[in-house]
């Protein structure tokens, strides 16, 4: 998130005639940007139903708490299908090279995720699809460079070239 502000900082440094040139780049980045948000608030809400009981002993004021398991079951559920709004936007409508093959391997993911969190009571079920998303999250860091390969051989190309 501190990465979209400054994004947002340069945004309104640019002339207004400018703006409708880089339109696309900043849609791409705020849809990464939210897919990215949402993936961090369910892993988040898992980490809540994890701890239950030791937020309930502390007094802690969470959602599971507040609402119970089964209201924070669908809440994470309705946020796992808004993951499909930035996903559809990077994958149909933007060219995100290959990264499309992370976006359809989240979603795949993700459906079994949503399938297990319903089965799921205990704390160490709640650790794996706390697990998952932390994959999820740290695997698309490194498919970042999947938007365009290419970037990996002439940046090799220029690291021997001394």
């Amino acid at each position: 998130m501190p990465f979209f502000a400054i994004l947002l900082y340069y945004y309104t440094k640019l002339p207004f005639y400018e703006i409708e040139t880089y339109k696309s780049q900043f849609v791409v980045i705020s849809a990464h940007a939210t897919f990215l948000f949402l993936l961090l608030l369910i892993r988040e809400m898992i980490k809540d139903l994890e701890n239950i009981k030791g937020d309930l002993v502390d007094n802690y004021r969470t959602i599971p708490v507040l609402y119970g398991e089964m209201t924070s079951k669908k809440i994470i559920s309705l946020l796992s299908l808004l993951t499909l709004f930035p996903v559809y936007l990077l994958i149909e409508i933007y060219d995100v090279g290959y990264m499309d093959i992370y976006f359809y391997s989240c979603l795949i993911i993700l459906i079994f995720f949503l399938k297990y969190l319903w089965e799921s009571n205990t704390k160490a079920q709640f650790l794996l699809l706390h697990n998952v998303l932390k994959f999820l999250i740290v695997s698309g860091v490194f498919c970042i460079i999947l938007i365009n390969p290419s970037v990996l051989w002439h940046g090799k190309k220029l690291l021997f070239s001394f």
